[in-house]
């Protein structure tokens, strides 16, 4: 944009001192002509560029949530499809149940075996825990052989032992069942909120493993926008600021926004854990800080489609009016420019 107004401001002095020659091009204009160019580019640089940070890399973001099965397997079937949009809950696709459905079966068979095995073991142990009281009175009297006593004792002992055992088996045995009926529950992947599925590759009868993301699934519930600022601009942005941005897609149109927050970290400055000490060409330092925009308005007739670019101005506390008017013109000019469209 500034090239633009370079160009036309230079055309503009052509036509007016050389070819059509309206008035005389003498030291007077020229300190006149460079002195308007000169306080035109120092406002750009220092008024606009500080209390009104202007950025050309913004981009339109939504959640991304990649759906993975709870276990692995057949696909069942698919119930959608890509970039449509679906409500929170609706089926998205299935895994084949049958191996669990066994499971479920055969741990359900096995767990009231067990369960009625301890029912006897007990009775049996309640038994011998009778009798074994019996021989503790006995004994002393010599009314029952010593051995006896030993032998009850044994006895009780092994069917104690026998019991927990079961206990054991059984607990096994109902983790098996929760497990299965766990994985039958959660066969069926839902959407987890508002949104639409991309990138849909998935097809009956496909097999993808356990907890292996298969599906790309995008929130439309919630949005926002994020545009890079140059550090040096980016000194008086605070939350609630307001901005206006403007989106390739949609030519001339202007939109509002306001600053949700910066986000005051970068990730060329971090380093990864290590016990070396980090080299001179791995320090590479960023230019830029990013911006969290949320959208301000009814966008029904401009849908903010994720990944959409455009631009965006952000008015600070520090700026004044006419700035904020001449970064509103400059970003109105910009947005024009999208309806010149080169598709080769």
């Amino acid at each position: 944009m500034e090239l633009l107004v370079t160009i036309a401001y230079f055309c503009l002095v052509w036509l007016v001192f050389f070819r059509f020659k309206l008035l005389r091009f003498n030291l007077f204009w020229s300190f006149i002509v460079f002195g308007l160019y000169a306080g035109a580019a120092l406002t750009e640089v220092i008024l606009l560029g500080q209390t009104t940070p202007y950025s050309k890399t913004l981009m339109v973001e939504r959640y991304v949530v990649p759906l993975a099965p709870a276990f692995g397997g057949l696909v069942a079937d698919v119930y959608v499809k890509p970039n449509t949009p679906i409500k929170a809950g609706t089926p998205i696709f299935a895994i084949d149940t049958t191996p669990w459905q066994h499971k479920l079966e055969k741990a359900e068979q096995q767990l009231a075996q067990a369960q009625a095995e301890k029912q006897s073991v007990q009775a049996q142990l309640a038994e011998a825990e009778r009798r074994l009281a019996d021989a503790e009175k006995l004994v002393p009297k010599q009314l029952m052989a010593a051995q006896e006593l030993d032998i009850r004792t044994d006895r009780a002992k092994a069917l104690t032992a026998q019991v927990q055992g079961v206990e054991k088996k059984i607990g096994a045995l109902a983790a098996e069942l929760a497990e299965a009926q766990y994985n039958l529950q959660h066969a069926t992947i839902v959407a987890p909120f508002d949104g639409y599925v991309v990138n849909l590759q998935l097809r009956k009868g496909g097999f993808v493993r356990l907890k292996q993301p298969v599906v790309t699934f995008v929130s439309s519930e919630e949005l926002y926008l994020l545009a890079s600022v140059d550090q040096r601009a980016g000194q008086w942005i605070r939350s609630g600021d307001e901005a206006d941005f403007a989106l390739s897609i949609y030519p001339g149109e202007i939109f509002h926004a306001k600053v949700e927050a910066v986000i005051w970290a970068t990730g060329r400055a971090q380093f990864q854990p290590s016990g070396a000490l980090p080299r001179e060409e791995t320090i590479t330092p960023s230019n830029v800080f990013h911006v969290r925009l949320t959208p301000v308005g009814d966008f029904s007739e401009h849908p903010l489609h994720f990944g959409a670019r455009g631009i965006t101005a952000i008015f600070t506390n520090k700026a004044i009016d006419l700035v904020k008017v001449l970064r509103r013109i400059e970003l109105q000019s910009e947005s024009f420019l999208n309806y010149i469209y080169n598709p080769f």
